[in-house]
This record gives structure tokens, sequence and C-alpha cells, in this order.
């Protein structure tokens, strides 16, 4: 009983930690996506085409990894 109780713990900071660095990276992606519809009201459209898919690929990313920790923590 201790251990599984031990596990659940652990798995819970993992969960924990994963979605902290989740909002981290989000904050960060919101400055780029920013950054790319700021450019294209600018008109610096190649700038801010890579822009913006990077943006996106960051969201896909955090998005998988949170449904990633969410599955590992049960």
């Amino acid at each position: 009983m201790k251990q599984e109780k031990k596990e659940r713990i652990i798995r819970k900071q993992k969960y924990r930690n994963i979605l902290v660095r989740n909002r981290k990276i989000n904050r960060v992606n919101i400055f780029i996506l920013g950054s790319g519809l700021l450019l294209i009201f600018l008109d610096y459209d190649q700038a801010a085409f890579l822009l913006i898919w990077t943006g996106v690929a960051i969201f896909l990313y955090t998005t998988f990894s949170g449904i990633y920790a969410r599955r590992s923590k049960t």
C-alpha cells in the first residue's frame, strides 16, 4: 500500500511539473504569435508566417504533452 501511494504521489508531481512547464511555454508562445500577427499587420509576411507556424507547432507540442501527462497520471 505504501509503495502504491508513493508511486501515485510521484505521478502527480510529474503531472504538475509538466503543467507548470507548459504554462511557461504558452506564455512565450503568446508573445511569438502576437509578434507574428504584428508583422502581418506591418506587411512582413515572410517572417510573420514563420513565427505563426512556429507558434502553432509549439501549441501542438504543449497540447500533446499535456494529454500524455494526463494519461500517465492515472
